[in-house]
């Protein structure tokens, strides 16, 4: 989100962003997806972390859909906008609306570090009452599982080769798993994380915010930047205005589309395609070290590395393997 104050978030979101809209420009409210491409045999195992935002659900869409990706768990911070308190429910509206079978969800436990700033109530508010969900309740529950976030992803990644984990939110329990579990840590293959900011206007100067999703635990940030599994890094930075092309299609062109809670850019989804689709990502790699402090969630290259943090993206091959996946008409 890119956002200076917490004073005018709303008044930002609702300025921000047209809906995604079919060729006469209004959004696409009735009908199903089309049905989701083949899967794979060859599909990249994923865990997603996501605080479950509607531009995070647009994302998880996505790699639920795509065919070289296999979905084995959704984790859910506490520190992010929405927890598993009213997320559960949440997800079960949303794969009924997806059309595809729930994916089991593990629930975080972890507190945030103690350089955190929690993200304001009225983003968790708008977040679950301005989904662009149908909110009957009629999809079952998704399971959730018996342990917590990183006790789960710790377990996958002991037993899943190649395991990849896509961060949509805070990095809490991600950092967990590395604090708690490190042998397990060090058997991911990688982490695909949307968070801080390079050289973009911070999102709250007064508040020491340099960039919400990193701030919100800017020390479980800073502990993933610092450790050894491959990382790649999308920032706020580079990431293009507006809701992309390629979500013109039914169900997913209504998420966050609610002039109420609309989202400025769909960063989440950008983050998704960047995984699936790396050449679409201009990437510079090095060493970073991460503000704790001042401003929290900036990003500065302190020397050569392995940490990819991406500088550019292509928006145009973002928004073909979009509307591959969803099936919205590009034309």
């Amino acid at each position: 989100m890119r956002l200076a104050t917490v004073a005018p978030l709303l008044v930002a979101l609702v300025a921000c962003a047209p809906a995604a809209s079919d060729d006469d420009g209004e959004q696409i409210v009735g009908g199903s997806l089309a049905p989701a491409p083949p899967p794979s045999a060859d599909a990249v195992p994923v865990v997603v972390d996501s605080d479950l935002a509607p531009d995070d659900l647009a994302a998880i869409a996505y790699l639920v859909r795509h065919p070289d990706v296999e979905v084995l768990a959704l984790t859910v911070p506490t520190t992010g906008m929405v927890t598993c308190g009213g997320g559960v429910d949440l997800l079960a509206d949303f794969f009924e609306a997806i059309d595809e079978d729930p994916v089991p969800v593990a629930c975080g436990d972890t507190d945030r570090g103690p350089h955190g700033e929690p993200f304001p109530v009225p983003w968790a508010t708008g977040a679950m009452s301005h989904s662009g969900l149908d909110r009957t309740g009629a999809g079952p529950l998704p399971p959730v599982t018996k342990v917590d976030a990183a006790t789960h992803v710790a377990r996958l990644a002991d037993r899943v080769d190649g395991l990849q984990v896509v961060a949509l939110g805070p990095l809490t329990e991600i950092a967990e798993v590395r604090r708690r579990r490190p042998a397990s840590y060090a058997r991911i293959a990688g982490v695909t994380s949307m968070a801080g900011i390079v050289e973009a206007t911070s999102h709250d100067a007064a508040l020491g915010v340099g960039e919400w999703n990193a701030a919100a635990d800017v020390d479980a940030f800073a502990d993933v930047v610092a450790g050894e599994v491959p990382l790649t890094i999308v920032p706020d930075d580079p990431v293009p205005p507006g809701r992309p092309d390629g979500l013109a299609a039914p169900v997913v062109s209504r998420l966050g589309g609610d002039p109420q809670f609309a989202s400025p850019a769909f960063w989440d989804l950008a983050t998704a395609g960047v995984f699936t689709t790396p050449e679409a990502a201009t990437v510079a790699t090095g060493t970073w070290e991460v503000d704790v402090e001042d401003d929290r969630g900036r990003l500065v290259r302190t020397g050569d590395g392995p940490v990819r943090v991406v500088t550019g993206l292509d928006s145009g091959l973002l928004d073909a393997a979009y509307a591959e996946v969803f099936g919205a008409d590009l034309r």
